[in-house]
């Protein structure tokens, strides 16, 4: 198979024996992104504008802090923090003037639009997060990749065969891909070798989890247990997608 320098990743995780090869992907990116954000991020303005706008979210706030560049991280919290009071400071005024509110039947209701309109900023601040629009970008690029050499490159066929398909959220982004991607025939063979290959996943990661389930009845105590004994933590990542890069110790 030649390699391109875009291609490389994906081959690379579809060698990977896991439940989805693009969660491992993901999980790689998500590494670089927080090592950039609180290293040679903080030294581009652009990135500095946008970590400020944007912040992060709750777990990625979290995967910042365990990082241990505490001064990093202060510095990025006090820029993003100072936003986030501007933001909530252009409200200022309409929030003062409720205290002149009147009840009547034919008053507009300033309280209620305000509200609105402070939840909705709120809302927006909430959810933003600098890594996970970096992170959702790239696996768009990495879902047409996969279909491109799905469609390219015989070797990587059978290795997307011999995988254990996906995670549900990753099986969705390949099919849109396909869709986007390749021709109408193109797109239906690789949906059809797609939804079969996740049926037999899905079927086989059942089977263990219904053994593990088994176990614990004292009438199957000498069964072995085959596969079946991290089944709980794989069949979570086959429903949502990796949770932990560390696997529970044999």
């Amino acid at each position: 198979m030649k390699e391109k320098i875009y291609t490389i990743p994906v081959n690379e995780a579809f060698d990977k024996d896991c439940e989805c090869p693009l969660c491992h992907l993901k999980d790689e990116i998500e590494k670089t992104q927080i090592e950039y954000a609180l290293g040679a991020a903080m030294m581009e303005p652009d990135n500095r504008v946008e970590s400020n706008e944007k912040g992060f979210c709750k777990e990625h706030f979290s995967m910042l802090y365990a990082y241990q560049n505490r001064l990093g991280l202060a510095l990025v919290l006090d820029t993003h923090l100072e936003e986030i009071r501007n933001k909530l400071s252009s409200l200022d005024n309409k929030a003062k003037a409720l205290k002149n509110e009147r009840d009547g039947l034919f008053c507009k209701n300033n309280v209620k639009m305000f509200s609105e309109e402070l939840s909705s900023l709120l809302f927006n601040i909430d959810k933003s997060c600098v890594i996970c629009d970096n992170i959702n970008n790239t696996m768009e690029r990495y879902y047409d990749v996969t279909v491109y050499l799905w469609e390219k490159e015989t070797e990587f066929r059978k290795k997307f065969n011999d995988s254990k398909g996906f995670c549900l959220s990753h099986f969705n982004g390949l099919s849109r891909a396909a869709v986007r991607y390749l021709n109408r025939a193109k797109a239906g063979e690789f949906i059809a070798d797609l939804c079969k290959k996740q049926k037999d996943e899905l079927q086989r990661i059942q089977a263990d989890i219904h053994k593990f389930t088994l176990k614990f009845d004292y009438k199957n105590k000498d069964m072995e247990w085959g596969t079946a004994k991290d089944a709980p933590i794989r069949t979570i990542e086959k429903i949502v997608g990796q949770i932990s890069s560390d696997k529970p110790k044999e």
